[in-house]
């Protein structure tokens, strides 16, 4: 009798047991509710039957192109890889998979809790997800690279991005690959709790706000929350988030007195270079030159 695995992607010990080599870069210490990102360059090799604790998406490296073979509850697929298609493969799913030469990827694993808060708060069961193999998807794709991207600048743009990105994967996922497609409609925020949340913004902009922080003073899920308050303000919360803390770096540049090393942590940026990048896209100017005028 073959033993099949249950594993958590989100535990690196665990996840050493499907793929041994040790991923290049890999989101553990971000603090991302949710979600992880691993990316590899792995030889040719073949995993044990297993399953996942979490959905997972497999996104090939575009110059890449490879044999593949996917056993999905006990069918065999054989097929061509690589070329940045991506691989769905819902949790739970009893599967193993093998290909031929060595190959660069990342692996994205979505709690199956964040599927569902993504689809009507008023469902009654969960998300459940179509496998697929080798599909073109440039929305995952390029949610994926700017994932990869984050981990490799620093996280600099903090939590409450990294769990966007998580929030809007999720979303393109139960819209595009669930048995089951909810729709996904959101009302704006009642004014009181609007007004919550950005009072509370404004008084943390020094701190590394997670989006179950903000939506819990609306007493919503994460998605829900991002799809209201979006609905309410025209742009995400963390585009509104950074705004606000490049209005107040303004604030303090004015008065002259205080390096822009200091004004940068004061308003919430990893640094003076990360304040420098996100004041010039909003402002057109350096906050140096900001502090001349």
């Amino acid at each position: 009798m073959v033993t099949t695995f249950t594993v958590d992607l989100t535990n690196r010990v665990d996840a050493a047991q499907v793929l041994p080599q040790a991923p290049l870069i890999a989101s553990y210490p971000t603090g991302w509710k949710g979600l992880t990102f691993t990316h590899y360059c792995h030889p040719p090799y073949e995993t044990v039957e297993h399953r996942l604790l979490q959905h997972s998406l497999v996104i090939t490296n575009p110059k890449s192109c490879f044999q593949a073979e996917r056993r999905l509850d006990g069918r065999l697929k054989r097929y061509v890889h690589g070329n940045g298609r991506v691989d769905v493969v819902p949790a739970f799913l009893s599967h193993s998979t093998n290909w031929n030469r060595k190959v660069e990827f990342s692996v994205i694993a979505i709690c199956p809790t964040v599927l569902n808060q993504a689809a009507q708060e008023s469902m009654q069961h969960d998300i459940e997800l179509v496998p697929q193999c080798a599909i073109d998807d440039p929305v995952i794709a390029q949610l994926a690279l700017a994932l990869k991207i984050e981990i490799q600048t620093g996280c600099l743009s903090g939590r409450l991005y990294g769990e966007a990105l998580g929030t809007a994967l999720a979303a393109r996922l139960v819209q595009n690959y669930a048995v089951n497609k909810p729709e996904l409609k959101a009302n704006g925020l009642p004014q009181s709790q609007l007004e919550r949340v950005i009072d509370y913004m404004k008084a943390n902009l020094a701190k590394d706000i997670s989006i179950l922080d903000l939506a819990a003073l609306a007493n919503m899920s994460e998605s829900h929350f991002s799809r209201s308050f979006k609905q309410s303000m025209g742009i995400a919360p963390y585009r509104y988030l950074l705004r606000q803390r490049v209005e107040r770096a303004k604030q303090l540049l004015k008065q002259r007195s205080l390096a822009i090393s200091t004004i940068a942590l004061d308003c919430g940026f990893a640094n003076q270079t990360h304040l420098t990048k996100v004041f010039r896209q909003i402002t057109g100017v350096t906050p140096k030159a900001y502090q001349k005028r």
